[in-house]
């Protein structure tokens, strides 16, 4: 694993419609310098306000990744987060002119396409890295993610199930490499549940679906496009199971460290992920802390 900062060569834009909202934005990524970190800056907002991509910023995680400063929302970055984790990118600023990143096809393959152009260059200092030594989980009923002692890399392990109902069981092992993620997880698109639907229309959400970019579950198990209803053709066999660890692999990057350990999920959404790299980001400060601590016992 290639352990230094990363950022983008030269800036590029990219403009799209949100999944929930369906109001049209526009990202420009730009290249940041070492230790700066990810951020998102709110160019349609008074003063450009900046909103770091840290589980500091956490505001909501209902069906997706809310990150607030003071009154700048940005909204569904997970898919985005999960392109920059593939690429192993620590520094970039992406501004953007409204709350909702675009959905693009419902997966993090176009972000990691348009990153790959605009080119990825080393910083040099080194990645932030957590090692996990001791077991960490988190839990909600039978849903659960558990950080694991592992000691070659990162690897993730989800089990989905709905309880014999939509679907069978999914179960997916996978060493997380560039290489890796960029094939088998980044192309899994977002997918709902017929039962969600309503809900959905209630609150107003779903305005940006298209038959493009999710798949509907219905409860006796067909697989339909959104709008038409049409049969969809799935990108793997285990499409879904897939697009949950693409989640979660965004969500964990919000403790903007690389993982060493075995990172295993059992029906576990945003709430659970993100809770999760609370923990972990809180051990890295802890960390942090007792080295500064020695260090001033030294002098």
């Amino acid at each position: 694993m290639d352990n230094r900062q990363k950022t983008i060569e030269q800036e590029i834009e990219y403009s799209g419609v949100g999944l929930f909202r369906g109001e049209s934005t526009k990202l420009r990524f730009k290249p940041a310098p070492l230790n700066s970190g990810i951020y998102f800056v709110r160019v349609d907002m008074p003063g450009r306000p900046r909103i770091p991509a840290h589980v500091c910023s956490l505001s909501s995680n209902y069906k997706r990744i809310f990150l607030k400063q003071k009154e700048a929302e940005v909204e569904c970055v997970e898919h985005l987060m999960a392109a920059l984790a593939g690429l192993g990118v620590d520094n970039i600023e992406i501004e953007i002119n409204g709350r909702e990143i675009p959905c693009a096809d419902g997966s993090a393959k176009l972000f990691l396409e348009i990153l790959k152009k605009a080119g990825i260059v080393v910083l040099g200092g080194k990645k932030k890295l957590y090692i996990v030594t001791d077991p960490i989980i988190v839990q909600n009923g039978n849903a659960s993610v558990m950080a694991l002692p592992y000691e070659k890399g990162l690897i993730f392990s989800y089990t989905l199930d709905f309880d014999g109902s939509f679907i069978p069981q999914q179960t997916y092992d996978i060493e997380f490499t560039q290489d890796n993620f960029c094939r088998e997880i980044a192309p899994a698109r977002t997918f709902g549940l017929s039962t969600n639907v309503e809900e959905f229309k209630l609150l107003g959400l779903g305005k940006g679906i298209t038959d493009f970019n999710s798949v509907i579950v219905h409860k006796d198990g067909k697989i339909t496009r959104p709008i038409s209803m049409e049969p969809a053709e799935l990108r793997f066999p285990n499409e879904f199971v897939r697009h949950k660890i693409l989640d979660l692999v965004g969500d964990l990057y919000l403790a903007n460290v690389v993982i060493q350990g075995h990172i295993v999920a059992h029906r576990s959404g945003h709430s659970l992920n993100v809770q999760m790299a609370e923990k972990i980001a809180q051990g890295v400060l802890d960390l942090e802390n007792m080295v500064a601590h020695s260090d001033i016992l030294k002098t």
